[in-house]
């Protein structure tokens, strides 16, 4: 009987030596666990106020170059109309960042609701924050007839923007494509026109037609300055390069729509085409009339030259 009860004893010895050294382990692991989440937990803090750090290091760089910029045209008093807008991230950032109000905006696209949200898939949250500002947002605009929209009747706008208007026709011949976005414009700077602010109709300022393109061929062949002082109405008052980091938010997109892996996002396929805004404003009837005056007496003086006149020139 005493070995059995030695073995015994010894066994429950033993067990009760593998629980306590079983208990240490488990408190050692728990323990190297609770410091290396604490380290964790430190570098997490360090990595997040270094990513704070860059990040207001951004910031700061990013408002020292914005302070070296003239401030976007736009101002409280104006009364904007957008015409063209793709995904409305132009608007919504002069209402919201430019202008800190959207009700003396008024927003439009040639698309309609279900084809502007097929083509640009962000358009939707930008159209209701455009809203809850207080702009009014239009759909199937066309703005080569304004004239068209009954809304319109009776009101005129200090500005009119169309940034980088495209005819979409998807022409590959660049002579054809050139002539397509000629037509385009000539016709919307004849729409647009008549719904400029007017001193001489009582308006306390002149309103202007605000027209963004990009740089370089075929843009260029466009020659946008002569279609607009072409039409007898207009007169070009100044031009400036267009800076996409002054209007915080925006997005530009493609009038064919916006398609992820195929387009390219961040504004790249503007930056690298140093686009320019043309400004133009409404002649008044006096200078039209010396205009042509001038023009006449400068036909009449070429044909005494013995010069061929053309019959656009008559």
């Amino acid at each position: 009987m005493a070995p059995k009860y030695k073995k015994t004893k010894l066994k429950n010895a033993l067990f009760k030596l593998q629980d306590t050294h079983q208990k240490r382990q488990r408190a050692t692991e728990v323990r190297d666990m609770k410091e290396a989440a604490l380290i964790n937990s430190k570098k997490n803090q360090q990595q997040q106020q270094q990513g704070n750090n860059q990040s207001t290091a951004a910031q700061k760089a990013q408002k020292k170059a914005m302070s070296k910029l003239p401030p976007p045209p736009y101002y409280d008093y104006d009364s904007i109309l957008l015409v063209g807008e793709a995904n409305f991230s132009f608007a919504k950032s002069v209402a919201l960042e430019i202008l800190h109000r959207g009700d003396t905006i008024t927003a439009t696209t040639l698309d309609s609701f279900s084809n502007m949200m097929e083509k640009y898939p962000d358009s939707q949250q930008n159209v209701k924050d455009l809203e809850d500002a207080g702009a009014t947002v239009l759909f199937e605009v066309d703005a080569t007839k304004l004239n068209k929209i009954k809304s319109f009747k009776a009101k005129r706008f200090s500005k009119i923007v169309f940034n980088f208007p495209h005819a979409g026709a998807g022409i590959k011949d660049q002579d054809r494509n050139v002539v397509s976005n000629q037509k385009l414009m000539r016709s919307f700077f004849e729409s647009a026109t008549p719904f400029l602010t007017d001193t001489d109709v009582g308006d306390k300022k002149p309103g202007e037609i605000h027209v963004t393109i990009k740089t370089g061929l075929p843009y260029d062949l466009w020659n946008i300055k002569r279609l607009a002082t072409g039409t007898g109405l207009l007169g070009i008052k100044t031009s400036f390069p267009f800076k996409p980091e002054q209007y915080p938010g925006y997005e530009h997109r493609r009038t064919i729509g916006f398609k992820e892996g195929m387009s390219q996002g961040e504004n790249v396929e503007i930056l690298n085409k140093n686009p320019k805004t043309f400004v133009f404003v409404k002649k008044t009837a006096k200078e039209a009339d010396m205009e042509k005056e001038q023009e006449t007496a400068d036909i009449r003086k070429r044909k005494r030259a013995g010069e061929d006149v053309s019959d656009d020139d008559e």
